[in-house]
């Protein structure tokens, strides 16, 4: 069976999910800006060593002393209800071609699971296999405990599925090189110059790469 893996920010939809979600968060709840506020300078100093440690600081700042509960909600509502409006159908009706087509189609993410199966919900997709960020609690308020990037996703695929192989990779990010060095067909979705380039470096002979372009990807 063929094993196709989709990313999601910039792939299926056209932003990182989590962080307009956040936005949008804090935005409607004005009073956590001022936890927020004073940690985003030590938030981008922690950026120049460990993204992971930096996003777990806001992420604490903006969950703690509330409901987990009410935050999942929150995160419900918007994969249901803003997210799709930023879906991109045209890398939607690949993967729908997948599945017809009897593929295994995994989808493979930076960002939180609960955000991929509410977009998924309501495009009326069924349950598909995700390994994603996974959070805990801490001192009272959430952190990241997995941030499934890069190389993560490859051992994160093993761990979950027992994926060791996979022949089609689709993303817009060289981030996940770890997954295209393993991969026979890979199609870049608006990708930057940077990650194009860098990409082309990568393959090796017997490899097709393909780019769907801006103007042949419709944004939200």
């Amino acid at each position: 069976m063929k094993v196709v893996v989709f990313d999601f920010d910039g792939t299926l939809v056209s932003r990182d999910s989590f962080i307009d979600f956040s936005v949008r968060y804090c935005l409607r709840r004005p009073w956590r800006l001022l936890l927020v506020g004073p940690l985003l300078p030590l938030a981008l100093l922690w950026a120049l060593r460990s993204e992971r440690t930096a996003g777990a600081i806001l992420l604490w700042a903006m969950t703690v002393g509330g409901s987990t509960r009410r935050f999942v909600l929150a995160l419900r509502r918007y994969a249901l209800g803003t997210l799709p409006h930023y879906a991109r159908d045209a890398v939607f009706q690949e993967l729908t071609g997948h599945l017809r087509a009897g593929d295994r189609v995994i989808i493979a993410t930076g960002s939180l699971p609960l955000l991929v199966r509410g977009l998924l919900a309501a495009r009326n997709l069924g349950r598909l296999p995700i390994v994603g960020t996974r959070l805990r609690r801490k001192a009272g308020g959430l952190v990241t405990e997995i941030h499934c990037t890069g190389q993560i996703k490859v051992a994160e695929l093993q761990r979950r599925f027992g994926i060791l192989e996979w022949s089609t990779v689709y993303t817009n990010s060289f981030a996940d090189s770890p997954l295209m060095s393993q991969a026979r067909d890979i199609t870049l979705v608006c990708p930057s110059k940077r990650s194009l380039l860098a990409t082309q470096r990568l393959i090796v002979p017997g490899t097709t790469l393909r780019v769907l372009a801006h103007d042949a990807v419709p944004r939200a």
